[in-house]
């Protein structure tokens, strides 16, 4: 069965961590982008030390629009702000 292709917006923070540990665990998904405009090109487990031994994914500072699903982990209230200015 093919993976669900995973992109999550706003990887930094607490919220993003959590789903990263979940969806590494998960056997029907893959991550296939990490989108952190602060943190582009550094490896997921400098900023989710959590995560060191888990994964070698990095952020990344561009979108793939051709993933299954689209996580977004922004700050209260920007979601709305970031789809608007990325349609």
């Amino acid at each position: 069965m093919k993976k669900l292709q995973i992109g999550i917006i706003g990887g930094a923070g607490y919220t993003a961590g959590e789903l990263i540990r979940l969806l590494l665990n998960h056997p029907k998904a893959n991550i296939n982008f990490i989108y952190s405009t602060s943190n582009a090109g550094n490896k997921i487990y400098k900023v989710h030390q959590d995560l060191i031994g888990s994964t070698d994914l990095e952020f990344s500072s561009k979108i793939n629009p051709k993933v299954d699903v689209l996580f977004l982990c922004l700050g209260h209230g920007n979601s709305k702000a970031f789809l608007e200015n990325n349609s």
